[in-house]
């Protein structure tokens, strides 16, 4: 009986962290497939979607969906493949990103042509975040930690 309990608790864990990291996997889409569109209106309705409605109330979009914009300039459309997972929690995801036109299995990419995406979900609801996506080349990242 003892075992069964076991089981049936690490089950009811695992689907809970899998539901968990599938909300961060559905908001990294759902950023790539606006970035890709790289308009205003398709920027600002991922905002829209994706932000907890009380921080969406606070923000001001202008500025959110110029920093959006500066990404979608520097980087060009981004493959819906992710490169590589450097860090995968329940609570959090960073995973690096490449150029559409990119290979996946290509392991000699330029760090500057690699894109870092940060999520962090919500503690009060995991279905959003509470601030703004991590943006930033892996030559960045690499260089503040020089």
């Amino acid at each position: 009986m003892k075992n069964i309990l076991i089981g049936v608790l690490s089950i009811f864990i695992s689907l809970a962290i899998h539901s968990q990291n599938k909300e961060q996997d559905n908001i990294l889409y759902k950023y790539i497939k606006a970035h890709n569109i790289g308009t205003d209106s398709s920027l600002k309705d991922f905002i829209k979607k994706v932000y907890h409605p009380e921080v969406y109330a606070k923000i001001n979009l202008k500025d959110h969906v110029a920093f959006y914009n500066q990404i979608v300039e520097e980087f060009g459309a981004l493959n819906f493949i992710i490169y590589k997972k450097i860090e995968e929690t329940p609570s959090k995801l960073v995973a690096y990103l490449i150029k559409k036109e990119d290979r996946i299995n290509n392991k000699f990419i330029q760090p500057q042509n690699i894109l870092v995406v940060e999520i962090e979900l919500s503690k009060k609801n995991p279905k959003y975040i509470d601030k703004s996506l991590g943006l930033g080349s892996l030559l960045c990242e690499q260089k503040k930690k020089e």
